[in-house]
């Protein structure tokens, strides 16, 4: 069951697109490729697997449960996922729900060497690794692979029980886990990596760690049921927040927030338009924006604000249904990312280069540089936070964020590097040209090398940093590059922030 309910559905429930949506959505229920354009048609063709995945997936469950047998065979009692955005973002937001669940689920999709150091320098029998990559090609998924399996081999361990792929057909990732004698699990071809949450790619880590993955495919189940029906709660909530004419929607703090962050913001960001989701942005007086909360409505709740209760495995086919009749409206097609490749090639051309970072910042220019940064904010735009640094980091990172929303009255985002560029990076630089750019790196004491590669970890982070730069600046976005040292803090960069206001 879900249900969804506020103001801005009571205006959807009424509006004169609403025909033209249920028509859409028609087309959607019958795979028509041709819902978001000829331009978009050859690869809609291969990319519309994910509606029939609440029934197609349980073909899985056989095999989940005997991996899951094996691991308690093999007395694995730690289980690790390196996997980038549609690969890791919805089995966190699995292993993080209230499903009774035997063991906790260690995401890695950080390439800074303090974050690794710890899985690293442990003991490795009792772990498990899943290796995911949709494309089979992620550049840190597969760092990640090669630096765990030269130390499995350095602790004396069998490959086979402690590593698992999940890959599409034929990739190099699945090449090489046969060549080393690696179970794999085989995605759906025609599923695309940010709709996949009930493929292999979200449902199988989850399912491994001892949660039953049947039950979020029942509850989608139902829910596709209901999304059959003319003016059903996509419909309207899609209908919603196009007709809003905000670029942005905000969302509770929550994992199945991250999820649909990524999952919105990289499907609509391209051609100068989309929806970016802003996670528990307080609202801007006077703003168009719409919020959506996860709570049933109560006199206590702004008049504008969307209630949306669904059941986890209903959120997961409801909000990706929502974001392809929400790119139907915007005319843009959901399922590529053109702009993700800018970013990539900038990041080669620095570790080609082996190129550092800038020279440590004066004290007094700090305060030069952020006065300039933010005078060219745009009034109806908004700032990114990206933070290139290790997750010890995330409460300082989480009060400058607050700073920035205390002194401004327009959206804030925070995004990890380099996890956001799987995530909200092809909005920054295809969507909406309004954004301001904060880029925070560090000079770590640490450093580790990727077997099989000339660069080391901390170069690779670096590079995809200064890479991101080089493409926002390169899209005539507003963009500042800080590096932290013992000097430069973060409490130095609020104290400057507060001071330039």
């Amino acid at each position: 069951m879900i249900s969804v309910s506020g103001s801005p559905i009571d205006s959807a429930m009424n509006s004169g697109l609403l025909e033209k949506l249920n028509l859409a959505n028609q087309r959607l229920q019958n795979r028509d490729a041709l819902l978001w354009g000829q331009g978009a048609k050859a690869e809609a063709l291969n990319r519309l697997g994910w509606i029939d995945l609440p029934t197609k997936s349980t073909q899985l469950l056989p095999k989940f449960d005997a991996i899951a047998a094996l691991r308690r065979k093999n007395s694995i009692n730690r289980i690790v996922l390196c996997g980038m955005g549609g690969s890791s973002l919805a089995p966190e937001v699995i292993a993080a729900s209230n499903l009774e669940s035997e063991l906790p689920l260690i995401i890695i999709d950080s390439t800074d060497p303090a974050d690794l150091l710890p899985i690293l320098n442990s003991d490795l029998s009792t772990t498990l690794f899943i290796f995911a990559s949709k494309s089979g090609s992620t550049i840190e998924t597969n760092s990640h692979r090669a630096l765990f399996h030269a130390e499995s081999v350095k602790q004396e361990l069998e490959i086979r029980d402690h590593f698992l792929v999940i890959t599409d057909p034929d990739s190099a990732l699945e090449i090489w886990a046969k060549d080393h004698g690696v179970q794999v699990l085989n995605g759906f071809a025609d599923v695309g990596g940010r709709f996949s949450a009930l493929s292999a790619f979200g449902l199988a880590p989850a399912a491994i760690c001892g949660i039953d993955v049947s039950i979020l495919l029942d509850e989608a189940q139902d829910i596709a049921l209901e999304l059959a029906k003319p003016s059903n709660p996509a419909v309207l909530l899609a209908l919603a927040i196009f007709e809003s004419g905000s670029s942005f929607i905000s969302l509770p703090d929550s994992p199945l927030s991250q999820w649909i962050e990524q999952l919105i913001a990289e499907s609509t960001g391209k051609e100068g338009k989309g929806v970016l989701p802003v996670v528990e942005n307080r609202q801007p007086e006077n703003s168009k924006i719409v919020r959506v909360v996860f709570t049933p409505p109560t006199d206590k709740n702004q008049s504008t604000d969307i209630h949306l209760t669904a059941s986890l495995g209903g959120h997961f086919v409801f909000w990706e249904w929502t974001t392809a009749l929400l790119c139907h409206l915007l005319e843009v097609n959901p399922f590529d990312q053109p702009n993700v490749t800018l970013a990539k090639e900038r990041a080669n051309s620095v570790l080609a280069e082996k190129a550092s970072f800038a020279k440590p910042i004066a004290d007094k220019e700090i305060s030069t540089q952020l006065k300039d940064f933010t005078s060219k904010i745009k009034p109806l735009g908004y700032v990114g936070i990206l933070a290139f640094l290790p997750r010890n980091f995330e409460p300082q990172i989480n009060e400058l964020s607050a700073e920035f929303k205390r002194l401004i009255n327009i959206p804030v985002t925070l995004g990890w590097g380099p996890r956001y560029l799987h995530s909200t990076g092809q909005f920054h630089k295809g969507g909406i040209p309004t954004g301001s750019f904060l880029i925070l790196t560090h000079e770590g004491e640490q450093d580790l090398g990727i077997p099989g590669q000339n660069y080391s970890f901390a170069q690779l982070q670096k590079a995809q940093a200064l890479g991101d730069v080089a493409a926002l600046t390169e899209s005539n976005l507003n963009v500042l590059h800080l590096t932290l040292s013992k000097d430069l803090t973060l409490n130095k960069i609020n104290q400057s922030l507060r001071e330039v206001f």
